[in-house]
């Protein structure tokens, strides 16, 4: 083990050279960084979280995005190795480093959990957070004028609870979990999604089974740390009287 700057890191030798962890560029508040973070650190994968901000431009980026064609987070290097996309991620280091862990036992319950991902982060993140959440916080994703933005609030509200409404009546209709009767990583990307409600005062409650199982996998080991920026966010929020309880 060794500490640079305060990051612990695991070195490995192979042929006689060093060859330092993974590194795993993300942004702390994206539900994909999370999901894919949350998904290293319980599998105990040796890696090296670098922070990306974007807001400083193009050329304050870490070296590595120069190149890409994608400039966007997660985003995996693992030697000459790139991956971008939450999804691919993930699916990457399930083939390589775990042999699909989290993924469920079956053929079956492992598709079933890529597809649950994959709309997470496609059709699910549009609504609760490009539509719905984003717009009434981050002046990049709001629309003008007011009225416009106001349009596009009330059409996510009403993407978010179709969305509430297929997970409580179809997937924990009869299942603890999304997949069945165990956690997987679909739990927790749909969760890492579905908790941006969070950030204006969203209530659950017309959503029993959902609120139940986002209680049951937010008490996966580590969900706590990686969520800390999340959890602040909301904090700061609830202090400035933006948030409805």
């Amino acid at each position: 083990m060794e500490t640079t700057n305060g990051v612990d890191k695991v070195v490995t030798k192979k042929n006689g050279f060093h060859k330092g962890p993974m590194e795993l560029y993300l942004v702390r508040i994206s539900p994909a960084c999370r999901a894919v973070w949350l998904y290293v650190i319980q599998n105990e994968i040796p890696h090296l979280l670098i922070d990306v901000d974007f807001s400083k431009g193009p050329k304050q980026l870490p070296p590595v995005f120069r190149n890409q064609p994608h400039q966007e987070v997660p985003l995996l290097v693992d030697g000459e190795i790139i991956v971008f996309e939450a999804q691919a991620i993930l699916r990457y280091l399930s083939m390589k480093y775990t042999a699909s862990a989290g993924f469920g036992l079956s053929l079956q319950t492992q598709m079933l959990c890529e597809s649950v991902i994959s709309w997470s982060f496609g059709e699910l993140l549009r609504s609760v957070g490009y539509l719905y959440v984003f717009p009434q916080f981050l002046e990049g994703y709001s629309f003008s004028p007011e009225s416009a933005n106001e349009v596009v609030v009330e059409k996510g509200l009403r993407q978010v609870t179709t969305h509430l409404e297929i997970l409580e009546n179809n997937y924990l209709e009869k299942s603890k979990y999304l997949t069945g009767s165990k956690v997987t990583v679909a739990d927790t990307c749909a969760a890492s999604v579905l908790v941006l409600l969070e950030w204006t005062g969203f209530s659950f409650k017309m959503w029993p089974k959902v609120d139940s199982w986002l209680t049951r996998v937010k008490q996966q080991m580590f969900w706590d740390e990686v969520h800390t920026t999340h959890n602040d966010f909301v904090g700061e929020l609830e202090r400035a009287n933006l948030v409805q309880r």
